[in-house]
């Protein structure tokens, strides 16, 4: 089993306020409880707090290096197609190479964990050095972008250009972590050959022993977008405030009270915020917030990878309402685990169910007992380890 591994990931996750940061922070202190020596590169933008990096630092034992974000616009970009990918061009430049370069002489990693697959640039000083590399993937690139991005001309360009990178990421991996089920059968189906599914690994701080039901004359029922900035989240939360809530209104009125999470609520939408639709901003304190929460409601109307809005109630075991898509591949079934809406009136007839308290019992503990096989450190840890010793069977071999 290597002793060290080295961590090349984008703008250091601290404040992990989003599922991304939440987890690869958790991706970082997973492989140093596992027993490795572990250390770290990134980036770090001129918003961030060095102070509160260097103290993660400290309290865990893990060096970082960071890098300071640079982003300049060169011939090499316009030139070559496999650099029209933006996120993967930042890292191809010589000074960030000379620096990685560097740090892998001075520390000698035995193996290199990318998190991301646009990060690509750098696997050629490892290849060199004859370090393996495992990726992290956090969605399938060109479907995400086009999604989020909208179909265009140039965006088509682009995406083939992040097709590529996926290309590169699946030839020169020894390792390839999808997030989830559906993202693996792409990846194989694209070639890859060593692949497993790594779920969001924040979610095993969700899996907190189970969730009392109560009844309750007004039902929380709470969506939850980290930022409104992302189109998808923007676009669930409208149909859920335009479409979903006037339906209920009409039926129930009174019976619900609507909360919305998340930074960046949009100004268009504003409007339809009222004393039964309440904007609480950026959630500190979740426990304490879920802890008052009924119902989960989650409309997933397009966006690629794992939809922490989805599988973070399903793991705290509150009652959650989603769209099919949502899952993706994860086996959580409809009227088991959750129940699966599709049209504003399916969502609506759903909520008006979970008005019977033992509906929600059931659901509750289906979804937090498969969330605990899926998604406890435990089942992580297995996942992870597998794969690393995996590849030290292979270097063994050769």
């Amino acid at each position: 089993m290597p002793k060290r591994i080295l961590v090349i990931t984008p703008r250091f996750p601290l404040p992990d306020t989003g599922a991304c940061e939440q987890d690869r922070l958790e991706g970082i202190k997973q492989l140093k409880r596992l027993g490795f020596e572990v250390s770290v590169i990134s980036k770090i933008f001129s918003f961030q707090d060095r102070g509160l990096v260097e103290k993660f630092s400290r309290d865990f034992g893990i060096p970082v290096k960071l890098l300071a974000y640079e982003n300049k616009f060169g011939l090499k970009r316009l030139l070559n197609p496999i650099y029209w990918d933006g996120a993967a061009y930042e890292y191809s430049g010589s000074e960030i190479k000379k620096t990685v370069e560097s740090w892998a002489d001075s520390w000698k990693p035995d193996m290199v964990w990318f998190d991301y697959t646009y990060l690509w640039p750098l696997y050629s000083v490892f290849r060199k050095r004859e370090t393996a590399i495992i990726t992290r993937s956090i969605n399938f690139e060109p479907f995400h972008f086009l999604q989020e991005d909208g179909f265009s001309f140039i965006n088509l360009i682009k995406s083939a250009a992040k097709f590529l990178s996926e290309m590169i990421t699946i030839l020169k991996s020894d390792f390839l972590f999808a997030i989830t089920p559906k993202e693996e059968r792409l990846y194989r189906m694209l070639g890859a050959k060593n692949t497993a599914i790594l779920p969001l690994r924040g979610l095993s701080g969700r899996l907190k022993g189970g969730r009392q039901i109560k009844e309750s004359e007004a039902l929380n029922v709470f969506f939850s977008g980290s930022t409104y900035s992302v189109p998808h989240n923007r676009k669930a939360l409208g149909f859920m405030v335009k479409k979903v809530i006037p339906i209920i209104d009409k039926k129930k009125p009174g019976r619900f009270v609507f909360h919305i999470t998340g930074r960046k609520f949009p100004s268009e939408l504003k409007m339809y915020l009222n004393e039964h639709i309440i904007y609480n901003g950026l959630v500190r304190d979740w426990d304490s917030f879920v802890g008052d929460m009924d119902i989960a409601l989650v409309p997933s109307l397009y966006g690629a990878g794992m939809q922490q809005k989805i599988f973070e109630p399903l793991s705290g075991g509150i009652p959650t309402i989603a769209s099919s898509r949502g899952l993706a591949g994860y086996p959580f079934e409809n009227e088991k685990h959750l129940l699966l809406a599709e049209s504003p009136e399916d969502f609506a007839k759903n909520l008006i169910r979970l008005e019977d308290a033992g509906l929600r019992r059931i659901l509750s503990e289906n979804a937090y007992n498969l969330s605990s096989e899926l998604f406890s450190h435990e089942a992580m840890d297995g996942k992870v380890l597998e794969a690393i010793n995996s590849i030290n069977v292979r270097d063994k071999r050769i």
